[in-house]
């Protein structure tokens, strides 16, 4: 599988207000030091993050959030697949994800995106004090596999 060395200093980092998206603070690097906890103490808030490499995992933006209603970590993320993929999709998720294997597929026919949301807590590298920077290279790592799995095995 291939993994490229990823340059967190080239990562766009916002922090923002879940009611009114309004920019609370743009990060540098140095605060993905956080552990992934942050989130559950500012639970008003999302981290959404850009990068060039995200293309890589077929994604342009990634968001993480707290789960108002369930407790749980959330990525959220638009994921340039084919709408044909969602049989692999889902096997891959519901081979892979631990736990209550949380997660939201929808196809927007309007952008031709998978509007998708992860539960960061099922995830098979999840620790309960990884800081946001792991959180981040632990999904990237598991979209390749996704990706690798679905649309590159055909």
């Amino acid at each position: 599988m291939r993994k490229e060395k990823l340059s967190f200093d080239e990562l766009s980092i916002e922090r923002c207000e879940k009611e009114t998206d309004e920019l609370i603070k743009k990060e540098s690097v140095s605060f993905l030091k956080e552990l992934l906890g942050y989130l559950n103490s500012h639970k008003n808030e999302y981290i959404f993050l850009e990068a060039d490499w995200f293309d890589a995992i077929r994604i342009d933006g990634l968001t993480l959030e707290k789960d108002d209603v369930f407790g749980n970590y959330d990525a959220m993320f638009g994921l340039k697949l084919q709408k044909k993929y969602r049989k692999e999709m889902e096997a891959f998720l519901d081979r892979t994800l631990q736990g209550e294997k949380s997660y939201d597929l929808l196809f927007n026919g309007e952008d031709g995106l998978w509007d998708v949301n992860i539960s960061i807590n099922d995830l098979p590298s999840y620790k309960e004090d990884m800081s946001l920077r792991d959180a981040i290279e632990n999904i990237y790592v598991y979209l390749l596999e996704l990706i690798e799995e679905t649309a590159e095995k055909k």
